[in-house]
């Protein structure tokens, strides 16, 4: 330890940082996309499935399976829902596990496991799942955010230790000031980044927020403009405060309107190039399928990402 750290506890040296220890948990879901203590926001129009999408990332999750081709920890989920009444919601949650059951048992590899069923259930109906229904309640007020706040320590107290990701779905609903004005948004987002920098390093909180996109703006020609990100609805405050950006955006040339393409628009710890993904989803299920996962490409091809064995002479 060194003297400056030993006076105070804030300051490391290089050594300091190198030899304290990370907390065990530290990727909630692989390549950088979601870690502990991070923030995510799904954004996208009406009809882009969004809310499935939540749904789904909940539960791929809260059992550790893969999600859009990624890996993922198995972590507690806090699933905030205030656009649908209860019962639909429920319609929906009966659905997906249900399939959920019938998608492992199909893919298994032990059809003759004695204990299969169990698995599939245990797989299908995760007790790491913890859901919310509320048509109306505003977290940015005292009120509103003092009652999320018991649930997520409840949640910490009576769940399997391990990282919490809160899920809240959509933002429109649970923001009641102006979604566009900074000194609105601000005061929420800081106690947002409190709450994860004071839980446990054991623990670990996340948020992934879901989000609506704005009006299209088009060029001269009517074609819309794509803006990645600054097409998200609001102050830009929310965008610069996430970590990761997902957008998602349905396909105009699609009669099933099943089919979106989901396009990481910000990527702050990102490990590696994230793909572009082709999804369709499947009404019967309310599960994907990925039908496409593309690596974007440099443009200028001299300029590519030094990997492996390139020459580490050549590097500053």
């Amino acid at each position: 330890m060194s003297d400056i750290h030993s006076k105070d506890k804030q300051l490391y040296s290089i050594s300091d940082l190198l030899n304290w220890s990370p907390p065990h948990y530290t990727r909630i879901i692989s390549k950088g996309v979601l870690n502990t203590k991070n923030r995510m926001i799904i954004f996208g129009d009406e009809g882009s499935w969004k809310s499935i999408l939540a749904l789904h990332t909940a539960h791929c999750i809260s059992r550790g399976s893969s999600w859009l081709g990624f890996n993922t920890y198995p972590s507690n989920i806090i699933r905030l829902q205030t656009e649908l009444p209860m019962y639909i919601d429920r319609e929906r949650l009966e659905k997906y596990c249900s399939a959920s059951k019938r998608i492992f048992l199909a893919k298994t590899t032990n059809p003759n496991h004695p204990d299969l069923e169990d698995m599939a259930t245990e797989y299908a109906y995760p007790l790491r799942y913890i859901s919310r229904t509320e048509q109306f309640i505003h977290i940015d007020n005292s009120q509103g955010w003092e009652s999320l706040l018991r649930n997520i320590r409840l949640c910490i107290s009576e769940l399997p230790e391990g990282p919490i990701v809160v899920i809240l779905d959509p933002l429109y609903k649970i923001f009641g000031g102006n979604i566009s004005e900074e000194t609105d948004v601000k005061p929420l987002l800081d106690k947002i980044d409190l709450i994860m920098e004071d839980a446990k390093d054991t623990i670990g909180i996340s948020f992934i927020i879901v989000h609506h996109t704005r009006k299209v703006k088009t060029d001269e020609s009517g074609s819309p403009i794509d803006l990645g990100s600054q097409d998200a609805t609001g102050a830009r405050t929310w965008m610069r405060w996430a970590d990761t950006v997902l957008r998602i955006d349905p396909d105009i040339n699609d009669r099933t309107l099943t089919k979106v393409t989901a396009t990481f628009t910000k990527h702050r710890n990102a490990e590696d190039i994230l793909p572009v993904i082709g999804l369709r989803w499947d009404r019967d299920t309310l599960h994907p399928r990925i039908l496409w996962r593309k690596i974007p490409k440099y443009e200028d091809e001299d300029e590519l990402e030094v990997r492996g064995d390139s020459d580490l002479t050549q590097l500053e």
